[in-house]
């Protein structure tokens, strides 16, 4: 009996039993069960069936070892996939499939890279967040949201090329998105005319020409409630507000006023309920306040983010608030950041 060889009772246990076992392990290390014995091997392709959230985060230890984790993630029907380099430049390379994934709901990625042409099968994705991705060419980001036909969210921000032209694939309208965050022109307004929520940022006084193409092309928006906007001139906010007739929630960062239009748009004048304005200290921004004030009637918020305070900032904000206001239930609140 002291000579017989121990018995390995755990490993002897239904797979059901062991796999619910690993299932109070973080994955990491219970993908690490896999190097112990042939018996544990399959154990975890079993295990991650029962998981359908998957976050991994790549810094310098495990980089080489960022894409067999995605090879073993696309193997189970996963639902939220989140994939991030912790790296300061865009450095990971992903494998040209990594758009296959038929039971996923959530995908995002930042700072990564899709270097050759792109496969996709996404029918079931909803949200879908891209944060310093780069792509082959706009060809492959344009098949990407073609092929996700009831995507809801959308956010792009830093969205680079490694060629500048590809062979000329079009995007699609996005009739089910509900919601985008759009920090490039990469994305044309005529592809998301159904959402409800809509942020742009228009960055850089050399894409003025850009910029008035863009809000030029502006569709009307029949279902757009909430909207905000960065880096826009006076002229172009209220072109881009002539086409969103339902619009009750509005806020402004970085609007330049050369002068005050004479014309009201409808949605200011007979639907706007809230507006925020983040003021660092310009004029330009507390000219736009006054011009809300003046023309909207139904405004009951008028919220004024202060983020660099100075001795001129609060005086034009002491006189923001003796401004006379067309509406009577409207309440001007100014908080420091």
């Amino acid at each position: 009996m002291e000579n017989s060889a121990p018995i390995d009772r755990i490993s002897n246990l239904p797979d059901e039993i062991l796999c619910y076992i690993l299932s109070f392990l973080p994955t990491k290390l219970a993908f690490t069960t896999t190097v112990l014995s042939k018996r544990w091997t399959p154990l975890f392709m079993l295990f991650t069936q029962l998981i359908k959230t998957f976050h991994l985060n790549c810094n310098s230890i495990h980089r080489n070892s960022f894409n067999l984790w995605i090879k073993t993630a696309k193997l189970h029907p996963l639902e939220n996939l989140e994939l991030r380099s912790t790296f300061h430049d865009i450095g990971i390379i992903l494998c040209p499939s990594i758009f296959i994934f038929p039971t996923l709901v959530v995908l995002k990625l930042t700072k990564l890279k899709v270097v050759d042409n792109i496969f996709v099968d996404l029918p079931s994705l909803k949200t879908l967040h891209l944060i310093h991705v780069v792509f082959k060419n706009k060809d492959n980001f344009n098949k990407l949201l073609n092929e996700c036909p009831i995507l809801e969210d959308l956010q792009t921000y830093d969205v680079y090329y490694i060629e500048e032209q590809g062979e000329g694939v079009r995007l699609k309208t996005l009739p089910k998105l509900m919601r985008a965050n759009i920090d490039t022109y990469d994305v044309p307004i005529k592809a998301i005319y159904n959402v409800h929520f809509l942020k742009i940022k228009m960055t850089g006084m050399s894409l003025q020409p850009k910029i008035h193409s863009y809000c030029r092309d502006f569709l009307v928006l029949q279902n757009l409630i909430h909207l905000e906007l960065c880096y826009y001139n006076m002229d172009d906010v209220v072109k881009v507000l002539q086409n969103c007739p339902k619009l009750q929630i509005l806020s402004v960062t970085k609007v330049f006023c050369a002068f005050l239009p004479t014309s009201v748009p409808k949605c200011i004048s007979s639907q706007l309920r809230s507006c925020t304005i983040n003021y660092d200290g310009s004029i330009d921004e507390i000219q736009f306040a006054t011009y809300i004030l003046k023309n909207a009637p139904l405004l009951r918020v008028m919220k004024i983010t202060v983020t660099e305070p100075s001795s001129s900032c609060q005086v034009a904000l002491k006189k923001l608030k003796s401004h006379p206001r067309i509406s009577p239930k409207c309440e001007l609140s100014i908080t420091f950041t």
